[in-house]
Order: C-alpha cells, then structure tokens, then sequence
C-alpha cells in the first residue's frame, strides 16, 4: 500500500539548502504573514459572509497557533472564530445545518484548539461541531468532499478520501463520543483500504492519522514518503509532482514535527528555508490554483491557503 520508488529514495537530503534560518527570522516570517491572514479573513467574512468555502476554517487555526506561540494577533479573533461556529451551526436558507456542507471547515475548527474565558461553552460548542461530522457518511465509510472541493486538480476519489481523513482526525482527537464509534470504525476501514495519493496532502493528513492511532509502521513508513517527496529547494508541491509552494511545504512540516521529526533535522530546517526566502512583501505566499481548471496560475485562494498553512507549519516547528 506504501510503496513507493527507489528513485525517489535516492534523493539526498544534503542536497537541501545549506543555509539554516535562525528562530528570529522563522519567528519574523510568521510575524509578518499575520496582518494579512487577519485582513483578507476580514474581508471574506465581511464581504462574503461565507463559512462553507473552506477558507475560515484556515483562518482561525492559523491565528489560534500563532497565538497559543506569543505571537501577536488580532484582539478579534475570538469573534471571528464564535462567528465561524455560529455560522456553522446555524441553517442556511434550505433548512439545512450549514456546518453539513462544510464538513472539512468544522473540522479545522475543531482542530484549532485555542483558550477561552467560558470553558464550558466550549465544550458545549465543540460537541455541536463534533456532531456536525457524524452525519452524511457513506455506506463506505467515507464522506464525499464537500463545496467546490470535487473540482481539484486531484481525483475526485483522493480529495474525498482526504476530506474522509480529516474528518477522522478531527473525530479521534476529540476523544471519546459514544456516537462516534461506529462511524469511525468505517471510516477507518476506508482509509486502510484506500490508494497512496498524488497530493503531498493525502501523505500529510494520513501521517497525522498514523500518529493519531499509534500507527508506528504506517507512521514511519510515511515519515520516509514524505522526506522522498522534498525538493533540493527544501520544499514541497501541494502535489507530488508539482513544484515546492506554500500549501505543500507547510502541510508537510506541520505534519513531519506532528509525527516526531526533531525540529532540527535537515528537512525541517529545509522547509522553514523554504518558506522564510520565498514569502512575499505583504506576508502571503504565491500559490497556484488547486482546480484543475485553474491550475496554471497563481489563484487568490490558494494563496490563501499556502499562507496559512505556512504558518502552522512553521509555527510548530518552533522550538519547544
């Protein structure tokens, strides 16, 4: 199920940059990407008032993880996030749950864990969240990619297998929901079963489920995938095949330090090079379309989601 090429085994890590950034200039990189994470989630809310583009979702974990590291964010960000959950929560203008077809969202919400004055609130928010992602699955075991998400420039069948993962995710790491269980143990079969991917995302997420569930064959099996998988510019594609972006690299180290990695080893330090010598002047990311049909030019929204990314990537490769 995980085998991969030899050529790709060959690639040599000393081929990475040679150049280490320090802490301070991880930590000024993620800095400066903040007011533009901030103002251009502002502005999708304001002008939008969209929760189902999976976008918000990115948004608030980026912010959360900046945060819970000392960086300075937004004093709004705790409404912006109690705007995403309402949101979620509430019906649209068919009757339906919204959160339902923005299943991913609602699991990056829950995954942002942050601090909050009203604990019991929480819970109480995160249970609803939670309960959100126990419905719409199929017979096997897998959910079906919600929103625009179909149309990637990955087939259909990876993006929901993804979608399917970070569902799973976001469910065992809430720990145990009696209701849970029967659904996860689907789910689960689903995934065992499930092909390798072309996106560097399927191997980011399935590594986070291998950690998860104490997976540790898996989990080193896609540790070594994933290090195959990294360019000489330290770098990773969203795809495989694709050249180092934002959305890849980040995806990956946020997963590799998540599955035990040691913050100094040269392909951590690769990524954060990566990242640190390729940010833009207005703390974004150039990132081109995941739709397939706009896959050749650099997309407003996956810029966005590069530049989150980027930073919860680096953001827990900082040191501990």
């Amino acid at each position: 199920m995980f085998a991969f090429s030899s050529l790709l085994l060959t690639l040599s890590l000393g081929a990475l940059p040679e150049t280490q950034p320090t802490t301070a200039q991880v930590r000024e990189t993620v800095q400066r990407s903040i007011p533009f994470i901030e103002e251009k989630g502002l502005w999708w809310i304001e002008e939008k008032k969209c929760v189902t583009c999976h976008r918000v979702g990115n948004m608030v974990w980026s912010l959360e993880a900046a945060k819970q590291s000392g960086f300075e964010v937004s004093e709004r960000l705790a409404e912006w996030k109690q705007w995403s959950i309402d949101s979620s929560l509430a019906e649209n203008d068919k009757g339906k749950i919204t959160g339902l077809g923005n299943q991913e969202g609602v699991a990056q919400l829950l995954l942002s864990r942050g601090q909050s004055d009203n604990a019991d609130e929480q819970t109480e928010n995160r249970k609803k969240l939670a309960g959100l992602l126990l419905d719409e699955q199929l017979p096997d075991g897998s959910w079906k990619a919600g929103g625009q998400l179909p149309f990637q420039k990955r087939p259909a069948a990876e993006t929901n297998t993804v979608s399917t993962m970070w569902l799973t995710l976001a469910l065992l790491a809430e720990g145990k929901i009696e209701a849970s269980a029967p659904v996860l143990t689907r789910a689960l079969k689903f995934i065992e079963a499930s092909s390798p991917g072309k996106s560097v995302e399927w191997y980011a997420v399935r590594l986070l489920l291998a950690v998860q569930t104490g997976e540790t064959e898996v989990r080193d099996q896609l540790i070594k995938q994933l290090r195959s998988q990294q360019h000489p510019d330290g770098g990773w594609g969203w795809m495989v095949a694709d050249d180092s972006d934002a959305l890849g690299t980040g995806l990956a180290l946020y997963a590799l330090v998540s599955a035990g990695v040691e913050r100094q080893d040269p392909a951590v330090k690769g990524a954060q090079q990566f990242l640190v010598s390729t940010q833009r002047d207005d703390g974004s990311w150039p990132v081109r379309g995941t739709k397939e049909k706009k896959k050749a030019s650099v997309q407003e929204t996956a810029v966005y989601w590069g530049t989150t990314w980027a930073v919860i990537g680096l953001v827990k490769s900082l040191p501990e």
